[in-house]
């Protein structure tokens, strides 16, 4: 049940951003990410969908140091803290994830990383 939520909400967010009411912005970490994917349907989905975005954000040494604060201060995986660094660092509004781990990380430290993610809402669906 809570899959087919989740894919809903996907899709209604896609909508909304392929309406203009959001943008939509793609990463450097989600490029590598999707090119170990070996799931070529997906893969194809996903490469269609970063069409959608306005922006990229491309690797750098402020990227680098934003997720390695975020690692020091929630003990967040490193893949994480780059999607959340890139988020950050691009000037995102909003960070949407599924993955229950993460978000129960960042929250359970959202003290300890609120001058890191201060204007960043976050998400999961």
């Amino acid at each position: 049940m809570r899959i087919r939520f989740e894919s809903m909400a996907i899709d209604i967010l896609f909508e909304l951003i392929e309406n203009g009411k959001y943008e939509l912005v793609w990463s450097f970490i989600l490029e590598y990410e999707n090119s170990r994917n070996s799931f070529i349907e997906r893969k194809l989905n996903i490469i269609s969908i970063s069409t959608l975005c306005n922006d990229v954000i491309q690797p750098n040494d402020n990227i680098k140091l934003i997720a390695k604060d975020i690692v020091m201060k929630s003990n967040t995986k490193g893949k994480d803290a780059l999607y959340l660094s890139s988020a950050v660092y691009g000037g995102c509004k909003y960070f949407i994830t599924c993955n229950d781990k993460f978000i129960k990380t960042v929250e359970k430290n959202r003290d300890n990383l609120k001058e890191i993610i201060k204007i960043l809402n976050y998400t999961i669906l």
